[in-house]
């Protein structure tokens, strides 16, 4: 994939990016993927995922039939694996080196991702290797996280 960012090459909004990373991680967990488990995950109605899913379909990037399985395709998987691991590159970050509580991470996490540059997540994944690798580096980040505890009441 030549272009940077998926949502450009596939004009993804921040909803179907969501749709996508959605159908991957039901993919991965249940092998099957339907519209109510789509709906249960995201917290939308059916109507609303049967709406994305028209246009994912449109779009190459999932196979669908009304009242049927949703499968991503070869360029779908692509797709929602690397929408995933920008999410996950910016949750790891927020909890593991930030400090903070995880269900902030994911929250976070999740309107982040949809903001940043390929550029920017790589260079977050690069740092957060940088950190993981050498004790003293990460000596340096738990000291970090002691100053804002202390410094919290400001």
């Amino acid at each position: 994939m030549e272009n940077l960012n998926n949502k450009k090459e596939y004009k993804l909004t921040k909803s179907l990016e969501d749709y996508m990373r959605a159908i991957y991680i039901l993919s991965k967990r249940n092998k099957v993927v339907r519209v109510k488990n789509i709906a249960k995950l995201l917290k939308v109605k059916p109507s609303s995922v049967t709406f994305a899913l028209r246009k994912l379909s449109g779009k190459g990037l999932i196979e669908y039939e009304k009242h049927g399985y949703i499968d991503l395709t070869e360029e779908g998987l692509k797709v929602a694996s690397k929408l995933s691991d920008r999410y996950r590159s910016i949750e790891h970050f927020l909890e593991n080196i930030l400090g903070l509580p995880r269900e902030i991470a994911e929250i976070d996490a999740c309107n982040i991702e949809h903001h940043l540059h390929d550029e920017t997540i790589s260079r977050i994944e690069v740092f957060v290797e940088f950190i993981e690798k050498k004790p003293e580096r990460v000596k340096l980040i738990n000291e970090f996280l002691k100053y804002y505890k202390k410094n919290l009441k400001r």
